[in-house]
C-alpha cells in the first residue's frame, strides 16, 4: 500500500508543484555565482539557527509547506479517483499512522534535507537549543499531518449536515470568473504563496537597482520577476480548463472572446502587481500602461 500511495499521491504532488520547486531551487542555488554557493548556503543556514527571528522564519516556511501538503492530500482523498485509500481504514490504528508517517516522510523530503543540514550546522556551532526546537517543531508537523489524515480517512464517513445560509441575493458568476473562483476555493494557499513571492521578488529587484530606480527598464524587470512567480498558477488554470471547462470547445465561442476571457482572468490575478507597479512608477501613466501590457503579455506567454 505504501508503494501505491507514493506512486500516486507523492508523485502527483511533486508533478503538480514542479514550478514551485523550480522557483525555490533558483532562489537557493541560482541567484549566486557557483564559487559563492557554499558560503551563501552556509550563511542562510546560520541565519536560520543563530537567532529567534531566523528560526521563526524557518518554522513558518515549514508550516506553510505542511499546510499546502495537508490541503493537497485532503483534496485528493475527497476525489473518487482515490477511493481505494479508504480501504486503509480497515487496518489497525498503529499501522495506519505508520503508513501515513512514511508517506509524509516522502512528501516532506525537501524539508527533511534542510532539517538534517540545520542540525549538522547547529552541532558544529554548539547551538543545542536550536537543535531541540528544530526536532520538536518538525516532529509536531509530521506527526500532526499523519494524525489529521488518519482522522480524515477513518472518520470521513461521518458527514455533518450544514444548513445553507441564504441572504436572498443571487449573483450569477460571469463565465470568465470561473477559473478565479476555482483558485480562491481550491488553491487559496498556492495563490497566497505566489503573491508573497511576487512581492518579495518585485521589491528585491527594485532594491537591487535602487540607484537607477526611476528607469522604466528596472520596473519592467521587477514586474517580470513577479510574473514568473505565477507559472504554477497558470498551470493550475490550464489544468482546470482541461478538466472542467473542456465543454466550451463545442460551443460557438469566437477565438477573440476566448482570448478576452483569459485576458480578464490575467488582469484580475495581477491586481496586487498593478498596485506595486503604480507605486513604483509614481503614478506615471506611460510607465503604468507599459507595465500592464508587459505583465499581461508575460502571463499570456506562459
Amino acid at each position: 500500500m505504501l508503494k501505491l500511495l507514493i506512486n500516486t499521491l507523492s508523485k502527483e504532488f511533486y508533478q503538480q508543484h514542479a514550478g514551485f520547486f523550480l522557483v525555490g531551487i533558483y532562489m537557493l542555488f541560482g541567484i549566486v555565482e557557483p564559487s559563492q554557493l557554499v558560503s551563501y548556503q552556509t550563511a542562510l543556514l546560520l541565519a536560520g539557527v543563530s537567532s529567534p527571528i531566523g528560526m521563526a522564519v524557518v518554522f513558518v516556511s515549514w508550516l506553510l509547506y505542511a499546510t499546502k501538503v495537508h490541503f493537497f492530500i485532503k483534496q485528493k482523498l475527497a476525489s473518487a479517483k482515490y477511493n481505494f485509500i479508504k480501504e486503509t481504514a480497515a487496518l489497525e490504528k498503529k499501522m495506519q499512522l505508520k503508513l501515513w508517517l512514511r508517506l509524509y516522510f516522502t512528501i516532506l523530503l525537501p524539508v527533511i534535507i534542510y532539517v538534517f543540514l540545520l542540525i549538522v550546522l547547529s552541532i558544529h556551532h554548539h547551538f543545542f537549543i536550536s537543535i531541540a526546537f528544530i526536532l520538536i517543531v518538525f516532529s509536531l508537523i509530521i506527526f500532526g499531518l499523519s494524525w489529521l489524515t488518519y482522522q480524515s480517512v477513518t472518520l470521513g464517513f461521518l458527514k455533518k449536515d450544514r444548513q445553507p445560509i441564504s441572504v436572498g441575493l443571487k449573483v450569477n458568476k460571469p463565465f470568465f470568473s470561473w477559473p478565479l473562483f476555482h483558485l480562491l476555493k481550491e488553491q487559496p494557499l498556492m495563490l497566497l504563496m505566489c503573491k508573497v513571492l511576487s512581492f518579495i521578488f518585485f521589491k528585491g529587484m527594485l532594491w537591487m537597482f535602487a540607484d537607477v530606480r526611476n528607469d522604466m527598464r528596472v520596473i519592467l524587470v521587477a514586474l517580470l520577476a513577479s510574473v514568473l512567480c505565477h507559472a504554477v498558477l497558470v498551470f493550475t488554470l490550464l489544468k482546470f480548463e482541461t478538466e472542467f471547462l473542456n465543454f466550451n470547445k463545442s460551443l460557438q465561442i469566437s477565438v477573440f472572446k476566448r482570448m478576452l476571457n483569459w485576458l480578464l482572468v490575467f488582469v484580475f490575478i495581477l491586481i496586487p502587481e498593478w498596485i506595486f507597479l503604480i507605486m513604483a512608477a509614481r503614478f506615471n501613466l506611460y510607465a503604468i500602461a507599459n507595465g500592464i501590457l508587459f505583465g499581461i503579455a508575460g502571463l499570456s506567454f506562459f
